[in-house]
């Protein structure tokens, strides 16, 4: 109750103060197919018999409806903005694997000088969605979830043609209970930001970098005396570096590069470092706007090592993602666009025990066409 009395208040808000403020409303429904949306492997041994794909993968058509409500107000120094979004996965083959979720955002500014300005955000997300997450690499890690989070931090105009931004977040998240567990986080860190602007022909480039350290606690609880509570400590760095190279003042190509590290403060076993190039197209035009991006990434474990049906091959565990994303949207009218979804993700790895569901390679993949409207 307590959470839907969150969700009520946050999104009422913007519709008390309608008048005096600007608004915007889209409402968007897609229909589509999506394949291994559990991210299960293909084959798995339990009791001694193989189980083949048409026993563990699940894949459907479904109907997505969301909902983007933003409310923003500027007055003197300040600036203020709500946004409400939420939205469904409706399964029709599997009705009863559909879900819902729903986030909320607050964000609040102060022009304290004119080079620089204090931010602070509150968000609120809830994930109701029943099942496991097949891609779990450590932890039991349900899919449904309630994330409560707040930032604070500067932007700063300090150099000529450059934005820079330091924020300190938290994030609290407790997932929803399986079976005889319980998991909950807390999450704490700071993000860095620095983007550098100029023109050339006419065209404006940029490049920058993007940095976060953050430490999260994780808490297990458990019903059965014979599986303990445990506790986690993880501590996440990631950066990224990148350039938007505009073609034309339609067309623009986003070349990056992407590493994280994240450190098992405890065990000192589910350590990883992951890297990998990114390259992202945008384009847009008075009548069509269009996001594509290709990631290559390869994940190495620092100590957990690989098996096969025979046990461990003398390796530690290795990923490998490929990820494509493309969306499309083209106006068809006043207020009116035929839009384009199409998600890829696909991980390989040296982990080829069948008998283990963790740690193994899948394929996930959906495509959805559909209608928006901008009100």
């Amino acid at each position: 109750m307590k959470h839907t009395i969150t969700f009520i208040f946050f999104f009422a808000l913007p519709w008390i103060a309608m008048s005096q403020t600007e608004q915007q409303l889209e409402i968007e429904t897609q229909g589509g197919y999506e394949y291994n949306y559990f991210k299960s492997p293909d084959q798995l041994i339990r009791e001694g018999t193989l189980l083949e794909a048409d026993s563990l993968i699940a894949s459907s058509a479904f109907q997505d409806v969301k909902a983007a409500y933003r409310y923003k107000k500027e007055w003197g120094y300040h600036g203020l903005s709500i946004s409400a979004t939420p939205q469904a996965r409706i399964f029709y083959d599997q009705t009863e694997d559909s879900y819902w979720q729903a986030r909320v955002r607050a964000n609040y500014t102060y022009k304290w000088t004119r080079k620089l300005k204090l931010l602070a955000e509150a968000s609120f997300k809830r994930m109701n969605r029943e099942g496991l997450d097949g891609a779990q690499d450590i932890l039991i890690n349900p899919l449904g979830y309630t994330n409560y989070g707040a930032a604070v931090g500067v932007e700063g105009r300090w150099l000529k043609n450059n934005k820079t931004k330091i924020e300190g977040f938290y994030n609290f998240r407790n997932f929803d209970a399986f079976g005889i567990r319980d998991l909950q986080f807390d999450e704490k860190g700071v993000s860095l930001s620095s983007i550098q602007s100029f023109k050339s022909n006419e065209l404006k480039h940029r490049f920058g970098f993007t940095g976060t350290y953050k430490q999260r606690l994780y808490d297990t609880f458990n019903a059965s005396d014979e599986i303990p509570n445990g506790t986690r400590d993880w501590r996440y760095l990631k950066g990224n570096v990148f350039y938007e190279f505009p073609i034309s003042k339609a067309i623009e190509l986003v070349p990056s590069f992407q590493v994280s590290t994240r450190i098992d403060v405890q065990e000192q076993r589910s350590g990883f470092t992951q890297y990998g190039p990114k390259l992202a197209l945008k384009v847009t035009t008075a009548k069509t706007r269009i996001r594509s991006s290709f990631l290559f990434s390869t994940r190495d474990y620092t100590t957990l090592e690989a098996r096969n049906n025979d046990g461990l091959i003398g390796e530690k565990i290795k990923y490998e993602y490929a990820d494509f994303n493309f969306s499309l949207e083209h106006s068809i009218g006043q207020n009116l666009y035929a839009t384009l979804n199409v998600y890829s993700r696909v991980r390989t790895t040296n982990y080829t025990d069948l008998d283990a569901r963790s740690f193994r390679g899948y394929r996930n993949q959906y495509a959805a066409l559909g209608f928006s409207w901008k009100l």
